[in-house]
């Protein structure tokens, strides 16, 4: 998989940085003169202004080595937007992006943390542990940071999945942030974020969150589509790079993501 690399920090930006993504509307106008407007998702482009200081010749050369492989605007490449979460419907577990073990129960519209009711009552009535997970189509081998937000009436802790480590968080009867970062020692091409409970519990959990940094960020509400863009091209055939001493070197990067139909 070609993708856009990290910084030795596990960012995968600087700031400041920039998105914006630029919409179409087809607009009909009949001849009774009237009109009839309608979105054209098909058209959309989504791009990202990066920049990057202070970079190390290491960073220079995973850079360059991205733009060589290629071959400028040529050929798409995944990009993990620093912006955003990686995970789909962030606030709807029963979607089916969302695999869930058999027997593990799900309870919607409970009251969450920023007084909303966008949480999840997670209950496992068995005798194992039941998870509840979503795989992204990403490296395995970068740095993440999985968040959710928890807290259970009946159990102490509730286990975060991330790829292949799981690690238990303490929670109680009020809400608590729980992060699981770092990078794994995996390959691949996708991996696996979410949440196992142990046998007999029952956790709420709300605002799922996965990003390609070692911190968590404010949490990202996320609908059908989250920050992993497969189909993303450097705007520029040119790269232009500033050297201003030994393992110093600083570049300005154009992505762009074209939506079609």
């Amino acid at each position: 998989m070609l993708y856009f690399p990290q910084l030795s920090s596990g960012a995968t930006g600087q700031f400041p940085m920039q998105r914006q993504r630029t919409a179409r509307t087809v607009v009909n106008r009949s001849i009774q003169d009237y009109t009839v407007k309608l979105a054209d998702p098909g058209a959309a482009v989504t791009q990202w202004n990066l920049s990057f200081n202070e970079m190390s010749d290491q960073e220079l050369a995973a850079l360059e080595a991205l733009f060589q492989a290629v071959e400028g605007r040529l050929t798409p490449f995944t990009f993990l937007d620093p912006c955003d979460n990686l995970l789909a419907w962030s606030e709807q577990q029963d979607q089916p992006v969302w695999q869930a073990d058999p027997l593990l129960t799900l309870t919607a519209n409970i009251s969450d943390p920023l007084g909303g009711t966008g949480a999840f009552q997670l209950t496992n009535p068995s005798g194992a542990t039941l998870l509840l997970q979503q795989s992204i189509a990403a490296p395995a081998s970068l740095n993440y940071c999985l968040s959710v937000y928890a807290r259970s009436n009946s159990s102490a802790r509730v286990w975060l999945v991330r790829g292949t480590e799981t690690n238990a968080g303490s929670i109680s009867t009020g809400w608590t942030r729980l992060t699981s970062a770092g990078q794994l020692e995996s390959s691949g091409d996708s991996l696996s974020f979410g949440v196992a409970l142990d046998p007999g519990s029952t956790v709420d959990v709300f605002g799922m969150q996965v990003e390609a940094q070692p911190a968590a960020s404010l949490y990202k509400k996320t609908a059908e589509n989250g920050g992993v863009y497969s189909n993303v091209r450097f705007r520029d055939d040119t790269l232009v790079i500033t050297t201003i001493g030994p393992g110093r070197h600083s570049s300005k990067v154009s992505l762009v993501n074209v939506e079609h139909l």
